[in-house]
């Protein structure tokens, strides 16, 4: 959220892949404490050729569904989800079936195919 944090960080952190400017440009998942929208992933299934999910959108619960390859991300997913609703470029809290918790931004490489 503060773009010269990162000057004052301890060295490891600065190395660190998902923290380089491109990266968190790309990062569709918000931060703890931001104001966003939230998407609650209501499905996730896998088929011998990708796998399939379904998401409620905001308050309104706007459905939203696609598929992604079986290497795919929850990152690939919240890009995704992300190129569907109105403003592309925002970030959001994904909310998986099981969540009590938003997933972090520093989930993005997570395997979606774990999450089954």
């Amino acid at each position: 959220q503060n773009g010269l944090a990162l000057l004052y960080a301890a060295e490891p952190l600065k190395a660190d892949p998902l923290l380089t400017k491109s990266s968190v440009a790309a990062n569709p998942f918000a931060v703890h404490g931001a104001a966003s929208p939230v998407c609650a992933l209501v499905e996730l299934s896998a088929f011998e050729t990708d796998i399939r999910y379904g998401a409620a959108w905001g308050l309104g619960g706007t459905m939203l569904a696609g598929h992604l390859p079986h290497s795919a991300t929850l990152g690939d997913l919240g890009k995704d989800i992300r190129a569907q609703v109105p403003n592309p470029n925002t970030r959001f809290y994904l909310m998986l079936p099981d969540g009590e918790t938003p997933v972090s931004p520093l989930q993005v490489e997570q395997p979606l195919a774990g999450l089954m």
